[in-house]
């Protein structure tokens, strides 16, 4: 293809996507009422401002300039899926109804819906890190810090348009923050010191594997949304028995969490939010969700605003919103690099940040099963037991592994084979230079986790481990 010719491609492409957008698009008064359900609550912390063809959006004023959604506060686990707990008075509206979206102008806003949702947000899995990212709205456009390398094409799925920058990681065995205790400060990921930097994220991101355990409630069929991580690989990344979050999960009271629902002081004054919110949820009672059998149709649905219209009584919006006409579309912008000022929302708080160095095998916890419940411990095995690793000369127990955890162990092995390698040619993890980690990449770099070609096992040094040949 011509090179000259890729500015006009990519101006038919905006033209197109913005004729998709304005078909797409719901009118501008039903997006008016989604916002007039919301409207007077969200005023005292942020602005509202009507955005392009989205409509009004909303955005928090008195946050830093590395604020972003889903980042104060923790996910806590339930039957019906994994839901955001937070300090903040607005996140009862803004984690459960509509969506997050990034922009250039305004950093993240919030484009308002109509239907609640335990979360919306999709989930991302790896060796080391649990990622979510939120999901935006159906007409989405990325601005261009936020899209995709070979540019936006319209039509794309959303979720193939969550590039690394929209994605928060945390160490995995921390994501559980304060498991089963009242939430504080010290349990929000913007203070845990477990999320990876975000100039590592795009190393590691190719490594993680997008989650599809799609789920609708019962009260809306068409409502779909991501359950989230499953409780059995939480529980064997965070060192917690899968029975204990399997109780907790089924007991969880929404209503004791920290505004998941809107003080009851708001229903006095709105009684029409209480027409929004599924009845159970309001009594703090179990509502029955399940699985998605077409995932190509909870692919292109997730997550949209308006799956169950706003109600009638409804009150309009008196005041006048301010309009933003977007003119930042013309052309393609590569992703920022080192050096150049960075975009508001694409960094989280330091304090928040993992030490910046390059994870070795030793930071991962070894994997083992918890025993169903009810049933009595296995006893420990012998050193020798076939197919298994002992890290540093540890001999702990030796629970039987799944395939899953299998195909993890086997990546394990691989990655110590690897680093001892390095060790024999000289290099040291994190003090190697550019050349030695891009050869380190290049040559020993497995296709897929858990699926590398046999590789030789040499003896390791003594003290360091045992390894037991298949």
């Amino acid at each position: 293809m011509n090179h000259r010719n890729r500015p006009g491609i990519w101006a038919v492409a905006v033209a197109l996507a913005a004729v998709l957008a304005a078909a797409g698009a719901p009118p501008a008064g039903a997006a008016r009422t989604e916002a007039a359900l919301f409207y007077e609550e969200l005023a005292p912390y942020g602005s509202w401002t009507d955005y392009g063809s989205y409509g009004p959006v909303w955005h928090p004023t008195k946050v830093s300039d590395n604020w972003r959604p889903y980042l104060d506060g923790r996910w806590v686990p339930s039957s019906e899926g994994w839901v955001f707990e937070t300090s903040e008075p607005w996140g009862w509206a803004t984690y459960h109804f509509g969506n997050w979206m990034p922009t250039q102008e305004l950093g993240w806003v919030w484009v308002p819906g109509s239907t609640w949702y335990p979360a919306t947000a999709a989930w991302r899995v790896g060796d080391d890190f649990v990622g979510w990212a939120p999901i935006p709205p159906p007409d989405f456009v990325p601005p261009p810090a936020f899209a995709p390398a070979g540019g936006f094409i319209p039509g794309t799925p959303v979720l193939e348009l969550l590039t690394p920058r929209f994605w928060i990681f945390a160490h995995a065995p921390k994501f559980l923050l304060g498991f089963g205790q009242p939430f504080v400060p010290a349990f929000s990921f913007s203070n845990c010191g477990c999320l990876a930097p975000v100039n590592l994220v795009p190393g590691f991101f190719p490594r993680t594997v997008l989650l599809n355990n799609f789920f609708f409630p019962r009260f809306a069929p068409k409502a779909f949304f991501a359950f989230g991580p499953p409780f059995s690989t939480v529980a064997v990344f965070s060192n917690i028995e899968l029975f204990r979050i399997n109780n907790f999960a089924q007991s969880v009271d929404l209503l004791a969490l920290q505004n998941v629902l809107p003080p009851a002081a708001i229903f006095t004054s709105r009684p029409f939010l209480g027409n929004v919110i599924p009845e159970p949820v309001l009594k703090g009672q179990r509502f029955q969700v399940r699985p998605v059998e077409d995932l190509r149709l909870a692919e292109r649905n997730l997550a949209r605003p308006g799956v169950i219209p706003p109600p009638l009584n409804v009150p309009t919006i008196r005041a006048e919103i301010p309009r933003m006409v977007i003119t930042s579309r013309e052309r393609p912008v590569p992703e920022i690099i080192k050096g150049t000022r960075i975009v508001r929302g694409t960094e989280i708080p330091p304090q928040a940040e993992l030490e910046k160095r390059v994870l070795r095998p030793t930071f991962r916890r070894p994997l083992r099963a918890a025993p169903a419940p009810g049933l009595a411990a296995p006893v420990p095995g012998p050193p020798a037991e076939r197919g298994r690793l002992v890290l540093e000369g540890r001999r702990g127990r030796q629970w039987p592994l799944t395939p899953q955890e299998e195909n993890l162990q086997r990546q394990l092995e691989v990655e110590l084979l690897r680093e001892q390698v390095l060790r024999s040619r000289g290099f040291h993890r994190g003090r190697e230079g550019f050349r030695e980690r891009e050869f380190q990449e290049r040559q020993l770099q497995s296709p897929l986790p858990g699926f590398g070609l046999p590789q030789p096992r040499p003896t390791p040094p003594a003290g360091r481990g045992t390894y037991i040949i298949r």
